[in-house]
């Protein structure tokens, strides 16, 4: 056999085409699986999930109130809750396939009935028919989130900051803009929000009542040191949280349907309520998926 001598400067010339060709398909590798662990949040989580026959009753309003629920797969399991804020006359199953979504990542949620909770006492009461339900050995009290769309968003982040909540974080999907909101919902948005509580905004970028520029406003105001983030799907609409996934027939104020939005509200959760490192993920660091995402526009996170 010939073995041809190639000589060293011809070796390091040779090495270094050899990195160029793989230092870039490792770079694509790795920004591929960091998309990755982003999208598996907006795929159905490891747990299957039941609802109860009828709903709690009653709210102080005398509404009731729905619960998501995932199966445990061991005895002493416990799991974070999440409390939905409907928007204005709206009921749960206009947001079903979201509930039934972050249930099948291990939450409990729990979905008032009421379609008026910008006040956000419909949410906490919510929280409370739980804790005195036949359910509460299965909720993990120490690790609540409020979120909601529309009027919901406004009725989430106050029950967050309501004294002895026990919320830690909110997600306000869709918030009207300062100019439309209710006065009494919104006053507190967002300088309400207490240390070590967390806020994430997502809306729509079609959206006419929150669009990017009135989140902004909210956003400039998160007081110092709190985490926040925000961003916009584009294309997007007012209703598009309210997807089955698709938008349904007729829907008016869905252009997109609800695909881009499951990802980061989803991974959210579970980086605030679980501590999940691939949640984390899509939130950390200069390279942060949020951030690089071609579906969001006028994305940030900082504290």
């Amino acid at each position: 056999m010939d073995i041809a001598w190639i000589g060293p400067r011809a070796a390091r010339l040779g090495l270094m085409a050899w990195l160029g060709v793989l230092l870039p398909a490792l770079a694509f590798g790795s920004a591929l699986a960091q998309g990755r662990s982003a999208e598996r949040f907006g795929n159905a989580g490891p747990y299957e999930v039941s609802t109860i026959e009828k709903p709690l009753c009653c709210d102080s309003k005398g509404n009731g109130v729905e619960i998501y629920l995932p199966r445990t797969k061991r005895a002493d399991e416990i799991f974070p809750v999440v409390t939905w804020g409907n928007g204005t006359w709206a009921k749960p199953e206009k947001y079903a396939f979201l509930l039934r979504h972050l249930a099948s990542w291990g939450m409990i949620v729990v979905a008032t009935r009421d379609s008026s909770t910008g006040t956000g006492e419909a949410l906490l009461d919510a929280l409370a028919l739980l804790e005195r339900s036949e359910l509460a050995p299965l909720a993990d009290r120490r690790r609540i989130a409020a979120i909601g769309h529309s009027q919901g968003a406004s009725g989430a982040f106050n029950a967050a900051v309501a004294p002895s909540s026990g919320i830690g974080t909110t997600i306000l999907i869709d918030l009207p803009g300062r100019s439309l909101c209710n006065r009494e919902h919104c006053a507190a948005i967002p300088t309400g929000l207490r240390e070590k509580q967390s806020i994430l905004f997502l809306s729509g970028e079609k959206d006419p009542l929150s669009s990017p520029e009135m989140i902004d406003g909210y956003f400039s105001e998160v007081p110092a040191g709190r985490l926040r983030a925000k961003a916009a799907v584009v294309g997007a609409d007012h209703n598009d949280i309210q997807g089955q996934p698709d938008c349904q027939s007729f829907a008016i104020g869905c252009r997109t349907g609800i695909g881009a939005f499951l990802p980061y509200v989803t991974a959210w959760l579970r980086w605030q309520l679980a501590g999940d490192k691939a949640a984390a993920a899509v939130f950390s660091g200069k390279g942060a998926l949020i951030l690089r995402d071609p579906l969001l526009t006028g994305a940030m996170i900082d504290r």
